[in-house]
């Protein structure tokens, strides 16, 4: 489920940059959490969410999403939380 919504972000993200609009203002990228009904969204800058998407294993999550059976928070911003999928 987090692959197909990474997908469906990064797909955003080429709309609007088709759009012309500033490409590292913060956008409304969905939760990345397990729930697949979830449809709250992060404002993040398309830049730092790319970034952490650099591995394979990392997610943006909205705080209370994540669960520590599956995954462990590597960092906190002001606003989301930064998991990392456990093998």
């Amino acid at each position: 489920m987090e692959e197909l919504n990474r997908r469906m972000k990064d797909r955003l993200g080429e709309i609007r940059e088709e759009d012309d609009q500033d490409a590292d203002a913060p956008f409304g990228f969905f939760c990345e959490c397990s729930d697949i009904d979830c449809r709250l969204r992060i404002d993040i800058r398309p830049r730092h969410y790319e970034a952490i998407h650099r591995d394979s294993e990392q997610f943006v999550l909205v705080p209370g999403h994540e669960v520590p059976a599956v995954e462990r928070v590597v960092d906190q911003e002001d606003g989301y939380l930064i998991v990392r999928k456990i093998a």
